[in-house]
């Protein structure tokens, strides 16, 4: 479906520059060809981070501590992985590209409670350091600060549910 709505769209668009049509109709297939490769790259990676993090039982986050300094890189958000003790706490793993490579050292945060009352959208500004769609943020007060975690809705329904101890955690 959507390869055909590429297709069309790229006829509606070469057709209106006055391309004759059989170059149009090539160049329409080329480009909507190249769409569904990188949809489809897209996609296979996300499969894999998926089943990596499955393996892992965790959880792809974003990370940061809202009440730094401004410029501080602790007011940039960082990816990483968060799996769960089982006492309402969680462990952060800095991790780097969708190959969740760690890096650095793991964070482990306890007494968690959720300031927010429930997930915040992103702004403009915020974003420029997330780089998957459709993450929403909440704040979280711990041992060791307020922190603010960015995920996906289901993800950040996990995390809640590791907080409250309610069975959303598994």
């Amino acid at each position: 479906m959507v390869l055909a709505a590429a297709w069309g769209a790229g006829i509606a668009l070469f057709v209106s520059w006055g391309r004759p049509l059989d170059e149009t109709l090539v160049s329409a297939a080329v480009w909507a060809f190249y769409a569904a490769v990188l949809w489809y790259v897209q996609a296979r990676s996300e499969r894999r981070t998926a089943a990596k993090l499955d393996a892992q039982d965790g959880v792809l986050v974003y990370l940061r501590y809202p009440d730094s300094r401004a410029g501080s890189l602790s007011g940039i958000w960082n990816m990483g992985v968060v799996t769960f003790d089982g006492t309402a706490g969680m462990n952060f793993q800095p991790a780097v590209y969708d190959t969740l490579e760690p890096t650095g050292r793991p964070t482990a945060f306890t007494a968690l409670v959720a300031v927010s009352a429930g997930p915040r959208k992103i702004d403009r500004k915020e974003q420029k350091y997330l780089t998957h769609p459709g993450f929403l943020a909440i704040r979280l007060t711990t041992d060791k600060g307020d922190i603010e975690v960015a995920a996906r809705p289901e993800s950040l329904r996990r995390i809640l549910g590791a907080v409250t101890g309610s069975p959303e955690a598994k």
